[in-house]
């Protein structure tokens, strides 16, 4: 519903010539345009390119910032050192392509609150009484948003829920940056696996096909039976198949590695990417500190994101109830006749319908509360993942200082035994191809637990939220 209250006052002879002036200004200023921007593929290629130096990652990683976030941020390294930490996490916070997009999308939020709550648009008219006459009877209105100017109501609401949006946008940021840091270190042990895996099927055969000539001489001599030699071959061909995996998995854990790190999979770096990162773990030296349930909520990236949520919902429901004000505007009224001008002013005012914004504000509140839920539903979660964490972490170290182990060297020793009556009894073929198979699983059992010990660190700390001191690099 809208209400026009409008009256004539005061006279001024410039009052038509001043009113032209400021629509031609206005209209002036509505067609500006940002300037246009221009594809070159030969840059956008150099571009792309350019991610292979120390340099490179500095520069990426200056583009980045945002101001101090919450989490820590990788700083640029010194040198590339494929083997550390340091060199893949800088490149994965600086060029990661899903991080890129969340950045512009703060840099956009962080743009959009200068509009944000900024007074509506100048309402102007004209009317002219007879067109067939020019000199006739000419009027000219014009009217602002009174609260618009005055950074109340409803634009006040609009600015908060702006600088809300801006705070959830960098919390989510923070967030994933966070599960990024922690995504590249199992990519980072998972290659290390895989290479133990190759290195130890590899040893595993150049022992193993020592036997072989023997086998094929008693086969053609036809000491042996052919199920027993095509067995001893099979279990050979286990090894290399084995082995054909463990290469398969570092072709596929290298390339994860190179998408999460916003890099090419052909980067010099990843030649020279040992697998380290699990023979230095060391379980003795780490401290186990549980954060309790209020130090989750400040520490947790996820849960401070969802907090923000929450609080980018209250900020909506707030805007949707701010819209129950009226909308004021004010402004001058000129009269242009053939001898004389009326100057004066004019009030317009807008006034929701009476229960049209119920459902939109039930909407709102239902919104908000259903993101109080969530966060109630992430701590809940926070703390099971601890929980399963410590667990977890508990289970792999007996796998890996007791169980695998303890299981591959006693299958180790049965296979020694099964090669040593083998080359006394040719009748003793098949338990040493038996054993051969056995060792295959028992040795990728132990890399396979050496490496889940170290996961199972990597789920406590990410568990556990960005701590002071609390964090061990790999």
């Amino acid at each position: 519903m809208s209400v026009f209250l409008r009256w004539r006052e005061s006279r001024h002879p410039r009052a038509a010539s001043a009113s032209t002036w400021t629509l031609l200004l206005l209209t002036a200023s509505a067609c500006s345009s940002p300037a246009r921007l221009s594809i070159d593929d030969a840059q956008l290629a150099s571009a792309a390119g350019a991610r292979h130096s120390v340099e490179d990652v500095e520069r990426a990683l200056e583009l980045a910032n945002l101001e101090p976030l919450s989490i820590p941020i990788p700083p640029p390294p010194s040198e590339v050192r494929p083997d550390q930490p340091e060199f893949w996490q800088a490149c994965a916070f600086a060029w990661n392509p899903e991080l890129r997009q969340m950045r512009r999308r703060v840099r956009e939020l962080r743009a959009l609150t200068r509009s944000a709550g900024q007074p509506g648009p100048i309402m102007g008219q004209g009317m002219m009484f007879d067109i067939e006459n020019p000199d006739a009877e000419f009027e000219v209105q014009a009217m602002v948003d009174v609260f618009g100017l005055l950074g109340v109501g409803p634009s006040a609401a609009a600015r908060e829920l702006a600088r809300a949006e801006v705070r959830a946008a960098v919390a989510q940021l923070e967030a994933r940056a966070w599960a990024l840091r922690f995504q590249v270190d199992r990519a980072r042990v998972e290659i290390a696996a895989a290479k133990a895996l190759e290195t130890a099927m590899s040893g595993l055969y150049e022992d193993a096909v020592q036997t072989l000539p023997r086998i094929e001489i008693l086969s053609r001599r036809g000491w042996i039976g052919a199920g027993m030699t095509e067995g001893a071959l099979a279990a050979l061909h286990m090894v290399e198949h084995r082995q054909a995996m463990a290469r398969a998995e570092v072709a596929r854990r290298r390339a994860e590695l190179a998408d999460l790190c916003g890099i090419d999979s052909a980067h010099p770096a990843f030649d020279e990417l040992q697998g380290g990162v699990i023979d230095r773990f060391r379980p003795d030296d780490l401290e186990w500190s549980a954060p309790t349930a209020q130090e989750l909520l400040g520490a947790l990236p996820e849960l401070r994101a969802r907090k923000l949520e929450l609080a980018l919902a209250e900020a909506e429901l707030q805007r949707e109830a701010r819209e129950r004000w009226p909308n004021l505007r004010v402004g001058p009224r000129a009269v242009v006749m053939p001898d004389d001008t009326f100057l004066g002013p004019m009030f317009g005012i807008d006034i929701p319908w009476p229960g049209s914004l119920d459902g939109r504000i039930d909407a709102a509140r239902e919104r908000r509360d259903a993101a109080y839920e969530a966060l109630e539903d992430g701590l809940v979660m926070a703390r099971t993942r601890l929980d399963r964490a410590q667990r977890v972490w508990d289970e792999s170290l007996a796998l890996r200082d007791e169980h695998a182990p303890e299981t591959d060297r006693s299958i180790a020793r049965m296979l020694l035994s099964a090669r040593a009556a083998f080359l006394v009894d040719p009748e003793r073929l098949e338990p040493w191809s038996r054993a051969l198979g056995e060792r295959v699983e028992s040795l990728s059992n132990l890399v396979r637990a050496r490496a889940d010990l170290v996961l199972a660190w990597l789920d406590w700390q990410e568990a556990c939220g960005a701590r002071d001191g609390a964090e061990v690099s790999l």
